[in-house]
């Protein structure tokens, strides 16, 4: 299934299905590579969308258990970096030597060499063993979480963290333009990232507006990771491991990633305006009234579909789901 809650089962039940399913991507993907910085990438993907889940239910399941599992997460994934951050360095350094057409071309093959050549890169069978390892993690990681046990029902389980995510991803947005520091952009990429997960999975409240808030935080991620890139490139311009390639050929690099990552904080700063608008208690309101109008609408189609096939059907149940519905959105509004 699809990285998506369902309004009309349990918020418990869906986690551990979404937990299982994740987690047996991974592991699929892992032991079936055909191209390690390829499986890496797909794998790590699969290990943050579990970390966004984690982040949905945190304060349901309280500080402590959330900060064990989400660094037992994190070290999975830290583990498989390796070889995909010397790939993605690799990339994005034949990229920017592409488009800022920096000149002579030997300069950017140069520095590509040094990152090949890093003591990282030398023992050809890490990758292979880092895999391995975090195969087995994964098996371990699913047996802890399924017993994770949850306080509240249904929308109140992912509420709070729900809120708490956006309101964090919307203080990094306003800190990454103050401080104009690279770090503080990164953090507002992984707000910005958890922000795109959690939409998906609440999507099914409303396809059409949570959707396009999902497509939206989505390219702000892309955004934000380009011009992390780029800072990886400058760091690692003004790093020891660098040989072989002169200051001022250093300088000329790092003078071009940073024209481009202006230009990409320039259009993220207008998608973080739109994306980041609402307030943080008020987009949870929302979303929980869409959640629990969907599972209403959801239940009153079912019945109807039972009724038609002529066996009967329960709309007393369904009608009193749509009224508890019509309850809580006039509290809402008191």
């Amino acid at each position: 299934m699809a990285f998506r809650f369902n309004p009309t089962e349990r918020i418990a039940d869906g986690f551990q299905r979404i937990v299982a399913e994740q987690i047996a991507r991974a592991q699929e993907i892992l032991r079936n590579a055909s191209e390690e910085s390829v499986a890496v990438h797909e794998a790590r993907k699969s290990i943050k969308r579990l970390r966004a889940l984690l982040r949905l239910v945190r304060p349901s399941i309280g500080e402590k258990t959330f900060k064990g599992e989400n660094a037992f997460l994190r070290d999975i994934g830290l583990s498989l970096s390796g070889a995909r951050d010397r790939f993605v360095l690799t990339e994005t350094l034949k990229k920017l030597g592409a488009e800022a057409q920096i000149e002579p071309r030997s300069l950017i093959a140069d520095v590509c060499a040094c990152i090949a050549g890093g003591s990282e890169a030398s023992d050809p069978e890490q990758p292979r063993l880092a895999i391995k390892q975090a195969d087995a993690l994964l098996d371990e990681a699913k047996a802890r979480l399924e017993t994770l046990k949850f306080a509240g029902s249904q929308f109140d389980v992912v509420g709070a963290g729900f809120e708490q995510s956006y309101r964090r991803a919307r203080l990094a947005f306003a800190e990454a333009y103050r401080s104009d520091d690279d770090e503080a952009f990164h953090e507002w990429r992984k707000g910005a990232q958890t922000h795109w997960r959690q939409m998906l999975l609440l999507a099914p409240a409303w396809p059409g507006y949570l959707g396009a808030r999902a497509a939206e935080a989505r390219a702000l991620s892309q955004l934000l990771g380009d011009d992390h890139d780029l800072a990886v490139v400058v760091a690692f311009l003004q790093s020891e491991a660098i040989t072989g390639v002169d200051e001022e050929g250093r300088a000329c690099i790092a003078a071009k990633a940073r024209d481009a990552q202006r230009a990409l904080r320039a259009e993220a700063y207008a998608r973080g305006q739109r994306l980041f608008a609402d307030g943080p208690k008020r987009l949870r309101r929302a979303v929980g009234e869409f959640w629990n109008a969907a599972a209403a609408l959801k239940a009153l189609e079912d019945d109807r579909a039972v009724e038609l096939s002529g066996n009967g059907g329960n709309g007393g149940k369904a009608r009193k789901r749509v009224t508890n519905v019509g309850r809580k959105v006039r509290k809402s509004a008191e």
